[in-house]
């Protein structure tokens, strides 16, 4: 079962996001909205999410993700403090610029799942 589980649907920011949490050697599956969280197994311990997407950003599935005790890590273009409340109210552990995602997953996945 994965490690990682990655709600991201650009095709290149998915590709990086994945060489490098297999390079770190982690498992990673790509899922979307109408995955169940319950089948993801006790495996699984990190989502990221792309907030920028509308069906991802909803306080819904962050909330259901984090009652599943995974680390939530979410990122969009420009993060704004409205947004950003909701979000970390509903269980996103963090949110990054998509920018600086890539750069920091890395530093990320040594310090929350370590």
């Amino acid at each position: 079962m994965a490690h990682i589980l990655l709600f991201v649907r650009d095709f290149e920011l998915g590709t990086k996001l994945s060489g490098i949490c297999t390079d770190l050697e982690q498992i990673v599956e790509f899922v979307d909205e109408k995955s169940d969280p319950r089948l993801f197994g006790n495996n699984a311990k990190m989502a990221i999410v792309d907030l920028d997407d509308k069906v991802f950003s909803s306080i819904g599935l962050i909330a259901e993700l984090a009652r599943y005790d995974l680390k939530v890590v979410g990122f969009m273009k420009q993060v704004n403090n409205k947004n950003q409340s909701k979000l970390k109210k509903a269980g996103c552990e963090m949110i990054l610029p998509r920018s600086s995602l890539v750069k920091n997953m890395p530093t990320l996945i040594k310090e929350l799942l370590h």
